[in-house]
């Protein structure tokens, strides 16, 4: 998979961009403030039209526009050339084109390309909400499994009608029957999502562990888990211990007109040398645990979609030490066509041979003399 030529109309501070991108490895070379970040954005979006950045559509419309447009063409994980065109303007909204046929729904983006992105914002993987991790998790099992994203869009529904029900409840007390309609969806959606997180945690954690332990040179062990927002003892039993749950949780939801259990409230766990590294660990063990996550992600991907995904690396020289910035530097060339960021030529050292590089400036981006 990867990604041939990006153009852009009034996307973040590009009034209009037109970019051939190298098939291997793109370095965008710039002060703050010029672009850098938005091109990353810019890619990602193709990808799963929605911000890595977690902004809203409308505050990705260039200042003084009333719409954007990101069009891209290239190889699909599939193996096919694709063009992926979105567009959203106020106040229609998005809409989604491949190979200029409409997208009924947005999910039938996903796996046509596929992209990880690693950030400074990836320390909210380890020192954020359980949100943030979760948020994880669905993006990249997503990306590989429309009917996952299919199951997770209707059991989000699901968990706001019931939380309707629920302020119902409190309304007009002994009336239950509006809420107990859906506990069965409930629980059916939400074990076959939690059967699938923890499928796919488990094939994480061992990459994790493993890239992880080659950056900090086996000097500390990362370990992943997922952490349920109740107790089960196999997989097999989720749904009574899911309903269970729900019986004992009763009393409080109703005080709270809020679902208190399920795949909405569940986590991941992360732990360095045994310690939860939420709780402890320095600004730099934290930056390499989520960088290690997102290339187990990148890895993921791969095996998923029998292809590399396109890797969006957003100064990554900034935090981590410069030893294991170089070992990650060395990972990159095998993961697939690859974006970098940086804010000068000089943290890229000697890794110049093999990749094409580009200046930004205020909204420009030229090759790089």
């Amino acid at each position: 998979m990867h990604l041939q030529g990006l153009s852009l109309s009034h996307f973040r501070n590009y009034s209009s961009l037109s970019l051939a991108c190298d098939l291997q490895t793109n370095v965008f070379i710039g002060s703050n403030g010029q672009g850098k970040t938005n091109l990353l954005e810019a890619v990602y979006y193709l990808c799963v039209a929605r911000s890595c950045r977690e902004a809203q559509d409308r505050d990705l419309v260039r200042m003084g526009a009333d719409h954007f447009l990101i069009q891209g063409q290239g190889r699909s994980a599939e193996g096919r050339e694709v063009e992926v065109q979105i567009r959203y303007a106020r106040p229609a909204g998005k809409k989604v084109f491949v190979n200029e046929s409409p997208q009924r729904n947005l999910s039938d983006l996903y796996g046509i390309l596929a992209a990880v992105v690693i950030s400074p914002d990836d320390r909210r993987l380890v020192q954020g909400s359980p949100g943030s991790r979760r948020r994880f998790l669905d993006i990249a099992i997503s990306q590989s499994n429309a009917a996952y994203l299919s199951a997770l869009q209707e059991y989000r529904r699901v968990v706001r009608q019931r939380n309707e029900a629920l302020r119902a409840c409190q309304e007009r007390p002994g009336k239950t029957e509006g809420l107990e309609v859906w506990n069965a969806p409930l629980v059916a959606l939400g074990s076959r999502i939690m059967r699938k997180r923890v499928e796919v945690v488990e094939d994480l954690k061992e990459e994790a562990s493993r890239i992880h332990a080659a950056v900090s040179d086996d000097s500390e062990c990362l370990e992943i888990a997922y952490a349920p927002s109740f107790e089960y003892e196999t997989l097999a039993d989720i749904e009574q211990a899911f309903e269970e749950a729900l019986d004992r949780a009763a009393p409080r939801e109703r005080a709270r007109c809020m679902t208190e259990v399920g795949p909405h409230r569940d986590d991941l766990a992360i732990r360095m040398n045994g310690v939860s590294l939420q709780a402890f660990g320095s600004q730099g063990q934290h930056k390499t645990a989520a960088t290690a996550l997102k290339l187990a992600e990148a890895r993921f991907l791969w095996r998923r979609l029998q292809a590399p995904p396109l890797l969006l690396l957003d100064d990554i020289f900034a935090e981590i030490d410069a030893t294991r910035t170089g070992r990650l530097m060395e990972m990159v060339p095998a993961y697939g066509q690859t974006f970098i960021t940086t804010a000068k030529e000089s943290d890229i050292g000697d890794y110049r041979r093999g990749i094409t590089r580009f200046r930004v400036h205020g909204g420009a981006v030229t090759p790089y003399d």
